[in-house]
């Protein structure tokens, strides 16, 4: 069994090092975490060759160049994997560069390292642990609810207490994206698959068919007239001409969708819609309870607290009305009647803001009613996976059922007729 040379931290910040056999580096880490040390520096070597400082704990560090390309690949998983692990290594007691280059020493890819050491260098020369996550990767790795919390922990003396619940939010938040893109996938690649096949079968495979059928005489069903102009169509300059248009349509209205008109726009659609619109406004609703319980449990003003939750409910509509609703605390209304008046928000979300207010424990019964937004959340997102396939099962039946009536009923009135 290899031999790990290693330096660590105990838990009340002392330095040690040794030897430790294990399998693997990953398994050393373990091994040694749950001896209560936490490693700083790892290589595979004789306790000898670390005394003669021979001990290889370097990593190949990529060229400045390549720092931006890594920290993007930094998924929202691994990112909440960072913050969980941060807040254990500092409930243990260590110091925060101490804790920063444990999670470092455990990274899963180079470009998870290469975040964590752009944060550990930071704080290292003096900046704050939040203006360090602000401005990693040109601001783009950690977002603004992340960087406010944090922040009021810092002034607040309880980093390590904002880390965890951060790491929750984090982690649940992911969870939901995860289910959101489920959702979505077996459609899009129902509904992909199903129009180039269509095109296929109209363009190259009928008017083999549909050729022999026309030289045979007589009058042909209607449904097979129809589809043989179709086919016509598609394969003649003026349906090329077409589907050329149709092609720089769908590349404009992409581009439009993301201005702020087009966004706008997209996102009500997205609410009026009979079955994904439930269930996006409770997804967004549940975000919206989860992250405003969040931030002002951390000790954020409602005001900012609702500027940054704004930013992220995935939904241009909601988030104007949240930005109404904060013009009108600022000028002295109450929360829970800024948010209400409309049905952008449930009435049950008003009534628990409104009972927040007047207990003091808006926090607390907001955080309750986003776990209750998140079954719900859950149950609508079932049902989204449920009738959304069936329709489109049954509209490709349709069209399939359209396209061999078209193909077969020419032969069947010919063995008919004959």
């Amino acid at each position: 069994m290899p031999e790990f040379a290693y330096k660590a931290l105990t838990r009340d910040g002392r330095s040690c090092g040794g030897a430790v056999s294990a399998a693997s580096r990953s398994a050393a880490v373990n091994l040694l975490a749950e001896r209560g040390e936490f490693v700083v520096e790892l290589g595979e070597g004789s306790a000898a060759a670390r005394d003669n400082g021979a001990l290889e704990t370097a990593p190949i560090r990529p060229t400045p160049a390549a720092r931006f390309t890594l920290s993007a690949r930094v998924s929202a998983r691994q990112r909440a994997a960072l913050l969980r692990q941060v807040s254990v290594a500092l409930s243990a007691g260590l110091t925060l560069v101490a804790a920063l280059r444990v999670v470092a020493e455990q990274a899963e890819t180079p470009a998870q390292r290469e975040l964590i050491d752009e944060l550990t260098e930071a704080v290292q020369r003096g900046e704050s642990l939040s203006d360090a996550m602000r401005s990693a990767n040109d601001g783009k790795a950690f977002n603004t609810m992340q960087v406010s919390m944090v922040r009021a922990g810092e002034a607040a003396g309880v980093l390590d207490e904002v880390m965890m619940s951060l790491a929750d939010f984090a982690e649940r938040d992911v969870a939901i994206r995860e289910k959101l893109r489920s959702a979505a996938i077996y459609p899009a690649m129902v509904l992909a698959l199903a129009f180039v096949s269509i095109i296929v079968i109209l363009v190259w495979v009928l008017p083999t068919i549909m050729e022999s059928l026309a030289d045979t005489g007589g009058d042909l069903p209607l449904p097979t007239v129809i589809l043989m102009q179709m086919s016509e169509a598609l394969r003649s300059p003026a349906g090329i001409a077409a589907g050329v248009l149709l092609f720089a349509g769908l590349l404009a209205f992409w581009k439009w969708r993301q201005s702020d008109a087009g966004r706008l726009w997209l996102d009500g659609l997205t609410l009026k819609l009979p079955v994904l619109g439930s269930a996006a406004r409770r997804v967004a609703t549940a975000r919206f309870a989860r992250v405003l319980g969040t931030l002002t449990g951390a000790g954020i003003p409602v005001v900012e607290a609702l500027r940054i939750v704004r930013d992220t409910l995935g939904n241009e509509v909601l988030g104007r009305r949240v930005d109404a609703a904060t013009a009108d605390i600022v000028r002295g209304r109450p929360v829970a009647e800024s948010l209400g008046g409309d049905d952008s928000f449930p009435p049950l979300l008003v009534q628990v803001v409104a009972m927040g207010e007047r207990t003091g424990k808006l926090d607390e019964l907001l955080l309750r009613s986003a776990d209750t937004y998140d079954r719900e959340t859950e149950a609508a997102l079932q049902r989204v996976m449920s009738v959304v396939p069936a329709l489109l099962i049954v509209g490709l039946a349709c069209v399939v059922a359209f396209i061999l009536a078209a193909a077969l009923l020419p032969i069947v009135g010919m063995d008919l007729g004959g």
